[in-house]
């Protein structure tokens, strides 16, 4: 059990971090070009991976619509508008915001993936949904309109793109 509380903070400290040197990034790169590359140095292990187990490193035609559908939503929606969004909100803001997805999806998983909303489940949803308010509500509450809000918006998009794919 401890191995796996270890492991749990472990990871939440390296993804949370993760987003500071991505932030710095920005001053040298444009945001889609970073993550593009990001994205196909991910890739290029992948299809070496494939290439020595010798599977095949396309697939079928049939399903080219969905993986199209897919990385446009998680590779131009989310990658691409959280890196974006990241030049007018803080990292550590982006973060929080951006891992608001489960809050998204947990209500169209209720009706397309047969996940029932139970009390406990509506209860994290409702406390989740305070907590973002709680985040955003100081720029809403004296209506200071800026660019900061509007990244939190697209963040919370991107949060949005990466549920639905």
């Amino acid at each position: 059990m401890l191995k796996i509380i270890i492991s749990i903070i472990m990871v939440t400290f390296i993804w949370g971090y993760l987003w500071v040197p991505m932030k710095i990034r920005l001053n040298y790169m444009p945001p889609f070009l970073f993550t593009a590359l990001r994205l196909l140095i991910g890739a290029i292990p992948l299809f070496i991976v494939q290439a020595v187990r010798k599977t095949k490193l396309f697939p079928k035609k049939a399903d080219w619509g969905k993986l199209i559908i897919m990385s446009t939503l998680m590779c131009l929606g989310y990658y691409g508008l959280s890196t974006f969004v990241m030049q007018f909100v803080s990292s550590g803001l982006s973060s929080v915001l951006v891992y608001t997805m489960p809050i998204i999806i947990s209500v169209p998983a209720h009706y397309f993936l047969n996940e029932r909303l139970t009390a406990k489940k509506t209860t994290g949803f409702v406390i989740g949904a305070i907590g973002l308010f709680i985040i955003i509500g100081p720029q809403i509450k004296h209506l200071s309109f800026d660019r900061t809000v509007l990244g939190e918006g697209l963040i919370v998009l991107a949060a949005f793109f990466w549920a639905c794919a």
